[in-house]
């Protein structure tokens, strides 16, 4: 597993109580019951969602159905996005197509479900209109790696570059 954080850091967007999740399907279900902490907590453990969205995307048979939806475009669909709390997608790029550079202003946990995902994380240098990211890590993840981020360590983008391997379909979620 690859982290860039330690594994519990006091932030917002924690995870609380599941508030409605009924009506998901199990597999989606289980890793929201999984991530949910006590009301009263206040650290996040990044290690143990990370590798509960990592036992997601090992269940390929079930994200099947949500990878042929997506189909072979760049783009995202989202699997659970309630309008308070963590939300999760499904994102792909196709061969040698990156994202841009962004952040997501909350915690954030990629793994790949199928195929190869370039992860590169930056860090801003200079100031003003000298302001500029700089490379700090670049990863190629394969499915049972997971990548962490907390605000302000996450400036990132992810997705295939030419010539490596199968692009992939990647799991993501964020915080609220």
């Amino acid at each position: 597993m690859n982290s860039q954080t330690g594994d519990q850091a006091a932030t917002p967007g924690i995870p609380g109580p599941p508030s409605s999740l009924s009506g998901l399907d199990g597999p989606v279900r289980r890793l929201f019951e999984q991530i949910a902490g006590p009301p009263a907590s206040s650290t996040l453990d990044l290690a143990a969602i990370g590798a509960a969205l990592v036992e997601l995307a090992a269940d390929v048979e079930y994200l099947a159905r949500w990878v042929e939806r997506l189909g072979d475009v760049s783009g995202f669909l989202p699997i659970h996005a309630p309008a308070r709390g963590p939300r999760l997608m499904i994102v792909h790029r196709r061969e040698g197509q990156m994202g841009a550079v962004h952040d997501h202003r909350t915690w954030v946990a990629v793994t790949p479900i199928v195929g190869l995902e370039t992860h590169r994380r930056y860090r801003v240098t200079g100031v003003g209109a000298a302001a500029r990211p700089e490379l700090v890590e670049q990863l190629a993840l394969v499915p049972s790696d997971v990548v962490t981020l907390l605000p302000p360590e996450d400036l990132h983008d992810h997705g295939h570059l030419a010539g490596n391997g199968r692009p992939a379909y990647v799991l993501i979620m964020t915080g609220d």
